[in-house]
């Protein structure tokens, strides 16, 4: 399958409560939903649904805030409320069970949903997460409080929507660990889902002050005693070079997860390791997910 645009194609939206969900369907056999991180899209994924959609049927949803999924302008966009919205989601297709893969934000929804609804994961996967009391990360940390400034952070978010400038963000922000990967492709793409009308801007502003809201961020250390009971099949995949989220975080996850066998550190790479390393993360999906994921 192709990747880039050609993903659009597939997308689908379902009305989950008073939200409209925004979502990406590629490929057939057990179901794998993929949740990005903050603040970017389900356009994130496009290179790894390309390579595991030939084995799995693959949804990516957009989080509440962000990319093509609206929701009321006051709609709570909590942690629980991600969680909630994908069990909607899910329940709204139809599906009792799914593996979990979860980056960054996205993990954070999916500990979560392990940690209140270990039965509806078969698999999970958990990504450069958001975890215990780790985010928002001491380098994001400036660009999120910049982002609610009065006046200023509107200035700042339609400053970003232009590429070279979101382009010198992403690499001041280190988003990636080699800079090459910070394609027109990758650039444009994020651009277009958060930043490219006033309104995804005013989308994007609402989701990041959840970002800053302490009780949101007690979430994920509030769930680790549920989540040292879960048992079932994980996978830590982690960029070894990820200033945001360094690898002890991912070893302590593997610590506390009685179902996580097993722990991989990619070299070389950093937060957005499905752009820099998209076919050896797609790899390690695929064997993980093939080996642990039921058929019938």
């Amino acid at each position: 399958m192709p990747g880039g645009e050609a993903h659009l194609l597939a997308r689908r939206y379902a009305q989950v409560g008073h939200s409209r969900i925004a979502f990406l369907d590629a490929g057939s056999g057990p179901a794998v939903l993929l949740l990005h991180g903050c603040p970017f899209s389900s356009f994130l994924w496009r290179k790894i649904i390309a390579e595991l959609s030939q084995h799995f049927r693959c949804l990516a949803p957009d989080l509440l805030g962000l990319g093509d999924t609206e929701t009321p302008a006051d709609a709570d966009l909590s942690l629980p409320a991600q969680a909630d919205a994908v069990l909607g989601l899910l329940d709204h297709l139809g599906l009792e069970v799914v593996a979990m893969v979860g980056h960054d934000h996205g993990a954070a929804t999916a500990q979560l949903i392990a940690a209140r609804h270990p039965e509806r994961i078969t698999a999970l996967v958990l990504a450069d997460a958001e975890a215990y009391d780790n985010w928002p990360s001491a380098d994001e940390l400036p660009f999120v409080r910049a982002t609610q400034l009065p006046v200023l952070g509107r200035l700042v978010l339609w400053a970003w929507a232009r590429p070279v400038l979101f382009r010198w963000a992403l690499a001041s922000g280190k988003a990636v660990h080699n800079r090459s990967a910070l394609t027109t492709e990758l650039v444009d793409g994020l651009i277009r889902a958060n930043l490219a009308t006033a309104h995804r801007r005013a989308k994007t502003q609402r989701f990041l002050a959840a970002q800053l809201d302490a009780a949101n961020q007690r979430h994920t250390q509030d769930a680790i005693g549920a989540l040292q009971q879960f048992t079932t099949p994980t996978l830590i995949v982690w960029g070894g070079q990820d200033v945001h989220f360094p690898p002890t975080w991912a070893e302590r996850l593997h610590r506390d997860i009685p179902g996580a066998s097993q722990i991989e550190i990619l070299p070389d790479t950093g937060h957005l390791l499905m752009e820099e390393r998209p076919h050896r993360v797609a790899e390690l999906l695929t064997a993980f997910l093939t080996a642990n994921t039921p058929t019938g």
